[in-house]
């Protein structure tokens, strides 16, 4: 399942109790990304930091079923 658009995924997201944030630190759970081998900065920080990126599905089947 691929979401309408971030905010439909940032509403779900809350709706279960997490907090969406704009920036990756060492609070991060997770980072939400289908493109996972991008070398974006928000995943050089979550590589960094050991934090797990995910896609969508994968955010759907761990987080919510």
């Amino acid at each position: 399942m691929h979401y309408a658009n971030r905010n439909e995924l940032k509403e779900i997201i809350e709706n279960k109790g997490g907090k969406v944030t704009g920036s990756v630190t060492s609070k991060t759970t997770c980072l939400i990304n289908n493109d996972i081998t991008s070398a974006s900065g928000k995943n050089k920080k979550a590589k960094e930091l050991g934090i797990p990126i995910i896609s969508e599905e994968e955010f759907q089947n761990t987080y919510l079923s």
